[in-house]
């Protein structure tokens, strides 16, 4: 489902193949038949994989409100942050599948939703806490990890903030070693603000950072990763993913990070204020 980037002569990096379901099967049958017919259908469509902090689904008809969004913006992968259910477990309904990880009452609660035609590739579920869930899919040329993360907010002390990293590297070293491409979503209740920094973040990002924040960047700087939707050019209704209540000051929390070997297969990233899911939230979606 991502186009992956290889390195060959000189450095630079092209798209070798597709990662997942129908679409892997697709890029078989190009081989055989008509290749840049096919290369064409994938760059006019694409595929688009998302976060959103969605406040709960434990509420009735929230769950089909989730998945008409998807359906409608063509999301096939969501991460979603405060699903506000109990226990871990999987439910199918109608096409999605949604994986989610929570403890024994009804709080926070992370979970990664996927369509029908990706879920036969995935071949692990990784549980953590009710802050982190992530799938391994088998893919060809490489594994795929999706993580989703729901970072603590600033009312917490650092120090709870700093767990949920160390385990999210944990994870990264068990299940994302080598040649994984491991692509890290979700509300992470940090600022990277609107100057560039190294390869990781580029110049359109929103607000000002602070020491708090520098977490994150250290975080990305440690592991290769980029803040991808900081380097598209948008208007700011396509940056920020939080308002406050009364919209009088709104902030870019949520992200997408990916390896920076992968970079050149992130197509866009962009929130879409239109999804409409009686959240504080935006969509953040990117495009590969």
């Amino acid at each position: 489902m991502f186009p992956l980037e290889t390195k060959q002569s000189g450095g630079k990096l092209l798209p070798q193949s597709d990662l997942w379901g129908e679409v892997f099967l697709e890029e078989m049958s190009c081989r055989r038949y008509n290749r840049k017919k096919c290369e064409d259908q994938k760059e006019h469509h694409g595929y688009k994989i998302g976060t959103w902090n969605v406040r709960t689904l434990n509420q009735a008809g929230k769950l089909e409100n989730l998945k008409m969004e998807m359906q409608k913006n063509e999301v096939s992968v969501l991460g979603v942050s405060k699903v506000w259910w109990k226990g871990q477990a999987e439910i199918r309904s109608g096409d999605y599948t949604v994986y989610y990880s929570r403890g024994e009452r009804a709080e926070r609660g992370v979970a990664i939703v996927v369509h029908k035609s990706v879920v036969r590739s995935v071949v692990k579920k990784i549980v953590s806490n009710d802050r982190i869930i992530a799938l391994k899919l088998k893919a060809e040329p490489v594994d795929i990890l999706i993580m989703q993360v729901y970072m603590p907010t600033s009312e917490y002390e650092d120090e709870e903030a700093e767990k949920v990293y160390d385990t999210t590297e944990e994870i990264l070293q068990e299940d994302g070693r080598g040649d994984t491409n491991s692509i890290i979503l979700g509300d992470w209740n940090s600022i990277v603000g609107d100057e560039p920094y190294q390869n990781i973040v580029g110049s359109y990002g929103l607000g000002r950072r602070n020491d708090r924040d520098q977490i994150l960047i250290d975080f990305c700087e440690r592991n290769g990763r980029i803040v991808t939707n900081t380097w598209f050019k948008k208007p700011k209704r396509r940056i920020y993913t939080w308002k406050a209540p009364g919209d009088w000051r709104r902030h870019q929390l949520d992200y997408i990070l990916v390896k920076h070997r992968f970079r050149n297969s992130v197509k866009d990233v962009k929130t879409l204020p239109g999804a409409d899911i009686d959240s504080d939230h935006n969509l953040l979606v990117a495009k590969f």
